[in-house]
This record gives structure tokens, C-alpha cells and sequence, in this order.
């Protein structure tokens, strides 16, 4: 449930960065019919986060700290199964709260890993946007429709990847 929670809230927090990101700094909305074309552009910040190469580091980075902190925990398991009565209730125990603890802490650091990451993203966007003019940038996620042609998933991510080199 929390983890439901905190991914509709990463969502929210993208679609809601997206589009203030691309209103110009101070501006109001154009009345209807006034001049000037309308651009829109789309991005796919999940598939960015899937496949951006940083992501994809920081990722590895992750889950080698996870499997580090399996394998202490793995060991302790182990040591703990060769003691005796009384002692080995305490140790499981230990070990359980070990684990809770272990567990909260990756979950924290994989959210705020994902935030920097989703951070990083939106300043680019932004600055693709105002580059290329943009009037608004959305989510494809806050989109249920639209041409492909709109889509700059491919050219933010490739964006995303030459800064991080």
C-alpha cells in the first residue's frame, strides 16, 4: 500500500513538475485566439528512468548495496541457527529487526534516488523546452491519446545520457 502510495505520488510530482517546468518564468496563459502557434510536447519519464544509462548505473549501484546487505544478514542467520535455548530467540529477533531496519533504509534511499534521478530529468526537460519552444511538455502518462510525432522521450534521453557521460 505504501509503495502504491509513494509511486502515484512520484507520478503526480513528475506530471506536476512537467508542466511547470515549461511555462516560462511569470507567465500567464494566452487568451483564446491569440497569436502564435501552440506547441506540445511529450515525454516518457518512466521509460527514461528504465533506460537512461544513469539510471540504469545508479540502479547497479543500488542493488549491489542490497545484495551486500542480504548477505550480512545471510551470515548473521547463520551464526545465529548455531546457538543454543535462549540465546537463539534473542538473535532472531535481533536479526528480524536487522531486517526491518535493512529494509526501510533501501526503501528510503531507492526514493530519494528516484527523486534526484526524476529531478535531473525535469531540469533537462525544461531546458529543452525553452530551447525548442515548447508551450507545454506532458507526462505520457498523464495522456491517454496522442501522435507520436509529439513523443521526445528518445531525444530527452539521449540529452539525459551525453550530460551524464
Amino acid at each position: 500500500m505504501v509503495k502504491r502510495k509513494m509511486k502515484y505520488f512520484v507520478w503526480m510530482a513528475s506530471v506536476l513538475m512537467i508542466v511547470l517546468l515549461t511555462l516560462p518564468a511569470g507567465a500567464a496563459p494566452k487568451a483564446a485566439g491569440a497569436a502564435g502557434p501552440v506547441k506540445i510536447g511529450m515525454v516518457d519519464v518512466q521509460k527514461i528512468l528504465r533506460e537512461s544509462k544513469n539510471s540504469q548505473k545508479v540502479r547497479t549501484a543500488f542493488m549491489k548495496d542490497i545484495e551486500k546487505k542480504k548477505a550480512a544478514i545471510t551470515a548473521k542467520e547463520g551464526e545465529a541457527r548455531k546457538q543454543k535455548g535462549d540465546q537463539i530467540k534473542h538473535e532472531m529477533r535481533e536479526l528480524q529487526y536487522l531486517r526491518e531496519d535493512a529494509e526501510g533504509e533501501l526503501k528510503r534511499k531507492e526514493v530519494e534516488i528516484t527523486q534526484k534521478v526524476i529531478g535531473e530529468i525535469m531540469l533537462i526537460v525544461r531546458n529543452y523546452a525553452r530551447s525548442e519552444r515548447f508551450t507545454v511538455i506532458l507526462d505520457r502518462m498523464a495522456v491517454i491519446t496522442a501522435e507520436e510525432s509529439i513523443d521526445i522521450t528518445d531525444r530527452i534521453l539521449k540529452l539525459y545520457d551525453a550530460q551524464k557521460k
